[in-house]
């Protein structure tokens, strides 16, 4: 199987999702509190970009902004990219090459559905 199995297997669901409204606080404390990584962050119901720990790092802490006076949306990278959930690890890290990043929006027909990371995929591939 290895590089065939499909990203619906490996992926985390739901994904943690945070509103592009929510101070980066809230953020944090949703990053802590699930052992994540990095948060969705929402709009009219739509993903509209991601916050990680290194945005935090690089946008709020060295820039000695305050976290409970800046919302997610002036530290997300955005546009999230996705992938749609039947396709494979290996689709998924080509993709994640391509675009130079370590996260991915699963999506099934457009929706988002879970979140993936390269430790997941490699961790994937390693079991098989």
């Amino acid at each position: 199987m290895g590089l065939g199995i499909s990203i619906e297997t490996v992926m985390r669901r739901p994904p943690v999702t945070a509103l592009f409204s929510d101070n980066v606080s809230l953020v944090i404390e949703k990053m802590i509190s699930n052992n994540i990584g990095a948060v969705i962050v929402m709009s009219g119901g739509n993903p509209v970009g991601i916050v990680t720990e290194r945005d935090i790092l690089e946008r709020v802490v060295r820039a000695g902004k305050d976290p409970n006076k800046t919302r997610a949306e002036e530290i997300m990278s955005s546009p999230l990219i996705s992938i749609e959930a039947d396709k494979t690890v290996k689709d998924a890290l080509i993709l994640m090459r391509d675009k130079k990043i370590r996260r991915l929006g699963v999506t099934r027909r457009e929706r988002l559905i879970g979140i993936v990371t390269e430790r997941r995929l490699l961790d994937a591939l390693a079991s098989y």
